[in-house]
């Protein structure tokens, strides 16, 4: 597998790609093909040590802003598949950034893939510093798939633990409507 970074109108892409594929497309020599090896290497020992991609290939913070920016735009226009990638490729050169993680979980949870959603939130939730908005959006998606009982737990959490009123007020009202819930079918 070969990754290569290419820039595009200020933007850097990844491109991952096999290596017969890289071959045909580079014309790729035996010592290209080793030297792309030894640069992946590079990279991947560099992320292993904490650094991202961003700081790697020298993305400033303007650049993701902005590309943070367009995510969001698309994101609140309903045009969540361009949404997701862009949030997708935000996590990828940084992946400590909350806001980029909530971003492709939040566009995961509106496409109703909310396995994927909740694992984000997971992330998100033990990246962030006491921010308890991922708990509730990740019990919203347990309730989503059935799974009252897991969401209950990430709702209980907000609600004993989260110093934001509003955000417990949310989490009190889930608990509630699963209470009566449960005793109106029990009934």
């Amino acid at each position: 597998m070969f990754v290569f970074l290419m820039r595009l109108q200020g933007v850097y892409l990844i491109l991952a790609l096999s290596v017969d594929d890289a071959k045909g497309i580079c014309g790729m020599s035996h010592q290209d093909e080793e030297t792309a090896e030894q640069d992946l290497e590079v990279i991947l020992d560099a992320v292993n040590q904490g650094v991202t991609l961003k700081e790697i290939h020298g993305i400033s913070d303007e650049q993701m802003d902005g590309l943070y920016s367009l995510a969001y735009d698309f994101y609140n226009q309903g045009r969540l598949d361009e949404a997701e990638k862009f949030f997708r490729f935000l996590c990828i050169y940084d992946f400590y950034c909350v806001d980029f993680l909530m971003g492709l979980a939040a566009v995961y949870q509106l496409k109703e893939m909310y396995q994927k959603a909740a694992d984000i939130y997971a992330i998100a939730f033990a990246q962030g510093d006491a921010d308890y908005r991922p708990m509730l959006y990740s019990g919203q998606c347990q309730l989503a798939m059935g799974k009252s009982g897991k969401a209950k737990q990430c709702f209980k959490v907000v609600v004993e633990q989260s110093d934001d009123d509003a955000l417990k007020a949310k989490a009190q009202a889930y608990l509630t409507a699963l209470q009566r819930s449960r005793t109106s079918g029990s009934k």
